[in-house]
């Protein structure tokens, strides 16, 4: 496959990647791994003076990725946070629930 459609869909892929999860949206990173293993063995079919010209661009694509990576942690890490205080919220509102209806129930002795 031609390395520079890979790069050109890897990017895409990033890119759209990215989109999702700032809309908290789902994502499928399936394939993602085979598609750089991909560019990579494509690269390294290139003469030494095609492989610099694409090294600037890989560079960049593993910030990009990085970057993906990061985002997707921090999400999850929001999401696990927000279900460990799911707990403490149920526990609150019940605990709203008892006072409101013992409050109901003062306000009938009055």
């Amino acid at each position: 496959m031609n390395p520079e459609k890979l790069f050109k869909d890897i990017e895409q892929f990033v890119g759209d990647s990215r989109k999702l999860l700032q809309q908290g949206a789902m994502m499928e990173l399936s394939g993602l791994e085979n598609r750089v293993m991909l560019l990579c063995e494509e690269v390294l079919l290139l003469s030494q003076d095609e492989r610099l010209q694409y090294s600037t661009r890989l560079q960049q694509l593993m910030t990009d990725l990085t970057a993906l990576g990061e985002e997707i942690t921090a999400q999850r890490d929001t999401v696990a946070e927000e279900l460990r205080q799911l707990p403490n919220q149920k526990k609150a509102h019940a605990a709203y629930k008892i006072t409101e209806a013992g409050d109901e129930d003062e306000d009938k002795k009055e």
